[in-house]
């Protein structure tokens, strides 16, 4: 029957490949390729179009709908989430991605704490350092990072427009992602600012629940830190962690002090957690 169909209509025997319905879409001014620049050639090629109405407009892409086009089932997170969450009034010069890898064995291990004889700066940071580059688009990179998966317990599913949903790490775990990588996140100055900003906002009960299922100490030791330096108190489910954090930190023979900000250099010493701050 079908065949039948098929000779009386005169239809094709095969269906049209990908690349022919997209150029016939272009030839009809409903599809745009963005033009990216940068991308690796030994990786798959990653070209976006803008299709329907919105390919016969003037390209204007949000970087969230790049980023999650790129990785489907990626987060996006770092800088990327602090501008989208409006934790900082500085335009994200960089962009991020990640996808997650198994747990570790040992999650309470953290790799090895770095404190630079001077202090570090964005721009000294190299851009392999921020993860694999995948393409820019106007001149900003946009990266791919691998992340653990039990250090990312905090992840929002966001709808942004009527055809992008997109997956993001929350306040909450964007805060705690500006301490472990604060360079990813924009830098010292970005990070305070996220801080000094929402500190008074954020659901303490949701950081509790991440650091628990963190468990990376030092992460634990920063945020009694950044506490101390802002001047706040927290609940009490949250103080008593953080007290019992402490205490079992207190009874090892050998405790390193650690920076505030994961790859700075700071002089001052809070003795409580043995953490280097401003």
């Amino acid at each position: 029957m079908f065949r039948e169909i098929q000779i009386e209509l005169k239809l094709p025997s095969t269906y049209p490949s990908g690349v022919k319905i997209l150029e016939h879409l272009i030839s009809m001014g409903l599809a745009t390729g963005v033009p990216i620049e940068d991308a690796p050639k030994s990786t798959p090629s990653k070209g976006f179009f803008l299709l329907g109405i919105r390919g016969s407009r003037e390209l204007d892409v949000d970087p969230l709908e790049l980023l999650q086009a790129y990785h489907q089932s990626g987060i996006i997170c770092y800088f990327s989430a602090l501008a989208h969450l409006n934790l900082t009034t500085q335009i994200a010069a960089h962009h991020h991605v990640a996808i997650l890898t198994p747990r570790r064995i040992k999650t309470n291990i953290e790799p090895s704490e770095i404190i630079p004889k001077s202090d570090s700066s964005k721009q000294k940071i190299e851009r392999s350092r921020l993860g694999t580059l995948a393409f820019s688009y106007q001149g900003i990179p946009y990266y791919l990072v691998k992340r653990v998966k039990n250090s990312l317990p905090g992840v929002k599913i966001r709808i942004v427009s009527p055809w992008t949903r997109i997956r993001m790490t929350t306040i909450e775990q964007t805060l705690l992602d500006t301490l472990q990588y604060p360079f990813h996140c924009g830098g010292p100055e970005a990070v305070f600012e996220a801080w000094e900003k929402q500190i008074k906002k954020i659901d303490e009960d949701l950081i509790l629940d991440y650091l628990e299922r963190i468990q990376i100490a030092p992460l634990t030791r920063r945020i009694g830190a950044i506490f101390d330096l802002l001047g706040h108190q927290p609940t009490k489910r949250l103080d008593l962690f953080l007290n019992k954090t402490r205490n079992q930190f207190f009874v090892q023979s050998e405790i390193q002090h650690i920076s505030l900000l994961r790859g700075t250099h700071y002089s001052q010493i809070n003795s409580s957690w043995n953490v280097l701050v401003p």
